[in-house]
């Protein structure tokens, strides 16, 4: 409850992993400034309408993926929201891509893409064609960069509050659990 008070958003984020809530047409009028660009001069201009922000800095939890309305209202988000924000203008410029995911990442891959450290092939372990059809590889990541990436963004960004009652937390879930309760040297009985 202290990482999901709504559980259903984390089933709901699992969900729009799969089936990214693209809306092409909720972007037209910011499409239409970008026609003619390159994919890599519209990736450089959604990194400017969306600065980067962990989701518990936007949402409160330690992982969510919005909805593209949800990204533009706030402004700011992570590569989930700049995954929508990019992906729904190249489909309103028709300009082809694939969904590329890895253990921490979400990106877009599209004709004369330069890879770097966390986008490239490397580090895909699936891979959407246009058509949605997908291909699984085995992913060549450094485990440590993994281990510290998901440190970084669920532990050190963490609101303290977050922090002291998930530490709480764990004791009063073992003390409450039903073999507990029936113990009659529990406290309190």
């Amino acid at each position: 409850m202290v990482l999901y008070p709504q559980p259903g958003l984390f089933a709901v984020s699992l969900y729009r992993l799969h089936k990214p809530p693209l809306e092409p047409a909720l972007v037209s009028d910011l499409a239409s400034e970008l026609w003619g660009a390159a994919p890599d001069e519209i990736q450089e201009t959604v990194y400017i309408w969306l600065p980067y922000s962990y989701d518990w800095q936007t949402y409160n939890m330690p992982w969510y993926f919005p909805t593209l309305e949800e990204a533009l209202e706030t402004g700011r988000g992570d590569c989930k929201a700049r995954y929508l924000l990019f992906a729904s203008l190249l489909e309103e410029l028709e300009i082809p891509y694939q969904k590329n995911l890895s253990l921490s990442h979400i990106w877009v891959s599209y004709e004369g893409k330069i890879d770097n450290r966390i986008e490239n092939e490397g580090e895909s372990f699936v891979t959407f064609d246009e058509t949605g059809r997908a291909s699984f590889s085995f992913p060549r990541t450094s485990l440590s960069r993994f281990v510290d990436t998901f440190k970084h963004s669920f532990w050190e960004i963490m609101p303290p509050v977050k922090k002291i009652l998930l530490a709480l937390g764990f004791p009063v879930a073992f003390i409450l659990t039903p073999q507990s309760m029936q113990n009659k040297k529990f406290i309190g009985i």
